[in-house]
């Protein structure tokens, strides 16, 4: 019952949250609406020029001749019935078929990041923290800083340049450096999850998996060099204090090998520091990294923000914001969970 008070406050929490966070968007996007008013994306999807009575309708009907405040119910009248509005930038279609339609593509790049991040950083935090001051030390911090240091549209570029252009000409097995598969392939698979990779898994059409795998590795290990140093000095700071503490040393005294002092004593209690930078990573991925996907033009949310910013698309940027806060949100309620599983004195009240 205590894990379940514990769910049940942090979701209320959340909601209030999200609640918040949907009056701050909405009141900047209506309340500085720019050049084109939002009514005027409605219009937009109309096959002929509209009747001044037609724009009566359609602004009566969403509210949009009310003042801010009342307009906003309206708003969430129409967010609750599935409908955010239409989307001018790609091609007047429903602002959420255009997000549903994207959305997996940033969860594949996002959770391919992360078990990267997660298979490298994790081992090499340990690696450095238990050869402290030694050669694997140094090549660790090495690593980390850099990967924080550089920045991430440069190393980008970088990786492109090496894998996808010096390795053709140098006649090498090279990578593809934009899109999400190539576009012959593009149809060629029933659309099950969105993501190419495991649709393609799914049907059995290895060709499209093999070039939907290729496409997926430039961006994903853009990504996970640029989010590898933080999680990789925050398990080496971690696991150096562990190490030091008396539990650990009354583990060596009894004779126990230093693999199972490091993996099944040290490992538990030095992680729950790492769980947290693990969930920001995580949401912060997942919420559609812009840079990433413009640089390798990934067809995903992050992406689309952009394009929808240049033509003042109001509609699928609100979408993107409280997507980005509902993710940021489950994100950390997973991450205060998982304390109680890792550390069992942290009581869940």
């Amino acid at each position: 019952m205590g894990l379940l008070r514990f769910l049940a406050k942090r979701l209320l929490l959340m909601v209030g949250v999200l609640f918040g966070v949907s009056v701050i968007i909405f009141v900047l996007s209506r309340g500085f609406p720019g050049k084109y008013p939002p009514w005027v994306q409605y219009l937009s999807s109309l096959s002929s020029n509209p009747s001044p009575v037609v724009i009566e309708q359609i602004k009566a009907a969403h509210g949009f001749n009310l003042p801010l405040y009342e307009q906003y119910f309206f708003w969430l009248r129409d967010v609750f019935s599935g409908n955010w509005g239409i989307s001018v930038w790609a091609g007047n279609l429903p602002t959420y078929t255009v997000f549903a339609k994207r959305f997996p593509l940033t969860v594949e790049l996002a959770v391919s990041a992360l078990i990267v991040t997660l298979a490298i950083g994790i081992p090499l935090g340990i690696l450095s923290a238990t050869r402290s001051g030694k050669l694997p030390d140094h090549f660790a911090r090495l690593v980390s800083i850099s990967g924080y240091s550089l920045p991430v549209f440069w190393l980008g570029y970088l990786l492109q340049l090496l894998f996808a252009y010096y390795f053709k000409i140098w006649n090498l097995p090279y990578l593809p450096s934009s899109g999400a598969a190539d576009t012959a392939f593009i149809g060629t698979v029933p659309v099950i999850t969105g993501i190419p990779v495991l649709d393609s898994l799914l049907e059995g059409n290895i060709p499209y998996f093999q070039s939907a795998f290729a496409h997926l590795i430039l961006p994903t290990l853009t990504l996970s060099l640029s989010l590898l140093g933080y999680l990789t000095r925050t398990v080496r700071s971690s696991m150096l204090e562990v190490l030091r503490q008396d539990y650990i040393i009354q583990a060596r005294s009894k004779g126990l090998s230093e693999r199972v002092v490091i993996y099944r004593h040290a490992l538990r209690n030095a992680l729950i520091p790492a769980i947290t930078i693990m969930g920001l990573i995580f949401a912060f991925t997942l919420g559609g990294v812009v840079v990433i996907e413009y640089v390798f033009s990934w067809p995903g949310v992050g992406w689309a923000s952009l394009q929808a910013i240049f033509v003042n698309d109001s509609s699928f940027l609100m979408l993107f914001t409280i997507v980005s806060a509902a993710i940021i949100g489950l994100s950390n309620l997973a991450v205060d969970v998982i304390y109680g599983i890792l550390d069992p004195r942290i009581r869940l009240k």
